[in-house]
């Protein structure tokens, strides 16, 4: 077994690879912006960049969209793509094995194995980016059912509410995300004055200028990220309410940059809204421990013979769907 592999994240904004030891330390990395609605310019980034780590390896990807069993990225709204034979392409350009998951689910698998959630056994994750990715582990296992489940940032979380990337209306991410920072500092503009940090942006600012001069604490910019926050713990109280897990792993770009805002009101509204929320231990609510290079880590550790808890006879489905921690669990396995 190779002492490494490689990780992919592909997310709306960027792509990170990373060469990545079986602990979960990124030996080397490179970030790139992500290619929109141009598939092959998709592929061939990906091409380039692992190809400048090192021949070889095992390559593992998570990319922010639906994704099968066997690879395919069904349809990744925030990518602008659909029906991409992710794994064939990379296999037939790389000339290595390569895995391909969901990114939230390989995020949740880098924090479970080297972060935030080690040892834990029922988590819930979410990714805050471009748009809001997440993931659930119960008791060692993702749970994915007929092989989509996981998309948390698609709850609705206000009927008639704003329009989302995926064609629906009112879904978490159209109200947590760092695109619906953006969106909201703008609706908000329309009534209160911009401060001159956003205002003096060339070209007009986006949610990256917004989530820093939130975290430089910026009235105006502190009031949208804290209502971002506060549409987060709406969306966790139901999703905690429905699976009940004993972590909530908060990670992501947008919390790197204002999580310490954001996640606080999530947790006072989660805390003061779920069922029997006076009678229960609510879940902690913390930040991912490996940052945004979650999901290029958690890649790497699902790269193909990455995974010394998964039998090598199973195959991709076993990985994706009923990966275990426990080591000993997974010994002989169908």
């Amino acid at each position: 077994m190779n002492p490494a592999a490689i990780g992919v994240d592909i997310g709306g904004g960027k792509i990170v690879t990373g060469r990545v030891e079986p602990d979960g330390t990124v030996a080397e990395q490179s970030r790139l912006v992500t290619p929109r609605a141009d598939s092959d310019a998709l592929v061939n980034a990906v091409v380039r960049m692992v190809s400048a780590l090192g021949p070889g390896l095992p390559v593992g990807v998570g990319v922010a969209a639906l994704v099968t069993d066997d690879g395919e990225l069904r349809y990744g709204p925030n990518l602008g793509v659909e029906r991409v034979h992710l794994r064939q392409l990379l296999e037939a350009r790389l000339s290595v094995p390569v895995s391909v998951h969901n990114d939230a689910t390989a995020a949740l698998w880098g924090e479970a194995r080297a972060g935030a959630a080690t040892g834990i056994d029922c988590v819930l994750l979410l990714t805050l980016g471009t748009g809001v990715g997440g993931a659930v582990l119960d008791h060692g296992r993702f749970v994915l059912g007929a092989g989509f489940g996981g998309e948390l940032g698609h709850i609705v979380v206000a009927e008639g509410g704003r329009s989302c990337r995926c064609g629906s209306v009112g879904c978490l991410e159209a109200y947590a995300s760092g695109t619906a920072i953006g969106v909201r500092a703008y609706e908000l503009a329309a009534t209160k004055p911009l401060p001159p940090v956003l205002k003096d942006v060339p070209g007009g600012f986006d949610e990256i200028d917004v989530s820093r001069a939130a975290a430089d604490g910026d009235p105006f910019s502190v009031e949208v990220v804290r209502e971002a926050g506060r549409w987060l713990g709406v969306g966790l109280t139901s999703l905690v309410n429905a699976f009940d897990p004993e972590l909530v792993v908060v990670g992501g770009g947008v919390t790197d940059a204002v999580g310490h805002i954001m996640i606080p009101e999530a947790t006072e509204v989660m805390t003061s809204r779920l069922i029997g929320a006076a009678l229960r231990r609510p879940p902690r609510v913390v930040r991912a421990a490996l940052g945004d290079d979650a999901g290029m880590i958690g890649a790497a550790l699902l790269a193909p013979d990455r995974e010394a808890s998964i039998d090598d006879t199973v195959g991709p489905r076993r990985v994706r769907t009923h990966a275990r921690l426990d080591p000993e669990e997974s010994e002989g396995a169908p």
